[in-house]
């Protein structure tokens, strides 16, 4: 036998032994597509870190011997990834949501929680149009601004008020809350990955919402400045509309940023933070 012979049935020898490893710890698990495909891929991340540990001076045995131990949690692993043990038949009592009604979920989700997080801005910033109408009651030297103002602020309070009774829940939101669904584990690691994107996007909402509310002082600095140099209330006034202005958008980040994950967490039932 030549040397890449012997090297070449040493190689299929440990990759059977990484095999039968795998298969035994995850024998708990049902033999179905996306389960095998997520075996194929473990043993591929045990052969390249077999392959490493060689790199790092280990003997064969040694570096089997780590491969081996650094994989233990096969079973922890693939739960992550969303696959059941064959015998927890819990969940399975409930029938299954496709990929198209989880997406559905998610997307009337959404749609609430934006009518819900734009009609608590519009209350929050409902003095807006009232500060507008001032500044130009002030520049125009009459009082039809002011009266304009105060419609569109009662006005911002209605459609805020009609946003926030008016908003329906999502299809299927009683079966969800209750926990009466099951999803498959290809689903779940859609969810998990979607959750992951989520987190990074809910986080920037947050930021620029505190941001925001720390510093909608801003405009009246501005104001006040403008108005120094021009000598007009009209500036310092409408410095004051732009302070409510970031309020609401402040406001609307928040409350964003705050809700984004509770429908995938609902689905995936992992507690909230």
């Amino acid at each position: 036998m030549t040397q890449a012979q012997a090297q070449r049935a040493s190689r299929e020898e440990i990759s059977l032994t990484f095999k039968r490893f795998i298969l035994e710890e995850s024998s708990e698990f049902a033999s179905e597509p996306m389960a095998d495909l997520y075996r194929v891929s473990l043993l591929g991340q045990m052969l390249d870190r077999h392959d490493a540990l060689l790199g790092q001076g280990l003997s064969e045995e040694g570096a089997i011997a780590r491969v081996l131990s650094e994989f233990r949690d096969i079973p922890a692993r693939m739960r992550e990834e969303g696959f059941t043990p064959a015998g927890e038949t819990a969940s399975s009592r409930w029938p299954q949501m496709t990929e198209d009604e989880v997406a559905q979920y998610v997307r009337e989700s959404s749609t609430v929680l934006h009518r819900r997080s734009l009609g608590t801005a519009l209350c929050s910033a409902c003095c807006f149009p009232m500060m507008i109408g001032a500044a130009f009651t002030e520049l125009w030297n009459t009082d039809v601004g002011a009266f304009l103002g105060m419609a569109g602020m009662f006005g911002m309070i209605g459609m805020g008020v009609y946003l926030l009774t008016t908003t329906r829940k999502p299809k299927g939101r009683d079966r969800v809350k209750k926990g009466q669904f099951s999803l498959s584990a290809r689903v779940r690691k859609k969810l998990r990955e979607l959750r992951d994107a989520i987190d990074e996007k809910a986080s920037r909402r947050r930021g620029k919402g505190i941001a925001m509310l720390v510093t909608c002082v801003l405009p009246i600095f501005f104001g006040a400045m403008l108005d120094e140099m021009w000598a007009a209330d009209f500036w310092a006034i409408l410095g004051l509309a732009g302070v409510f202005g970031m309020i609401g958008a402040g406001v609307y980040e928040l409350v964003m940023a705050s809700g984004e994950k509770k429908s995938i967490r609902e689905l995936l039932q992992e507690p909230e933070e």
